[in-house]
């Protein structure tokens, strides 16, 4: 799964293999654990919002860069192809499932 969040302007990405999806209490639910060392974090803690993408086993190398490489070092929509859509308050990053890197 991939982990985005932050603004238009500033966000990264980052393969998270420990989280999930299911029910609790009748209510749908997400849970995600990110270390406060990794560079996603800070874009958590800044926002509101986060989001989760699940692309499939056929995307390997992109949660391998995702999960390999800093934002902080290497823009990873250049790397992967991945192509960022932002919501109309522009407050979370959400990944498409469009590659135009043919990765």
């Amino acid at each position: 799964m991939l982990v985005t969040a932050g603004t238009k302007e500033k966000f990264n990405t980052m393969t998270a293999s420990w989280g999930g999806i299911g029910w609790l209490w009748n209510k749908p639910v997400a849970f995600v654990f990110i270390r406060p060392e990794r560079y996603t974090y800070e874009f958590i803690e800044k926002n509101d919002h986060l989001t989760l993408s699940f692309l499939g086993e056929e995307n390997k190398k992109i949660h391998a860069v995702c999960g390999s490489k800093s934002g902080r070092n290497v823009d990873k929509v250049k790397e992967t192809g991945l192509r960022p859509i932002f919501t109309e308050e522009r407050k979370c990053a959400v990944r498409a499932g469009t590659f135009e890197s043919g990765m």
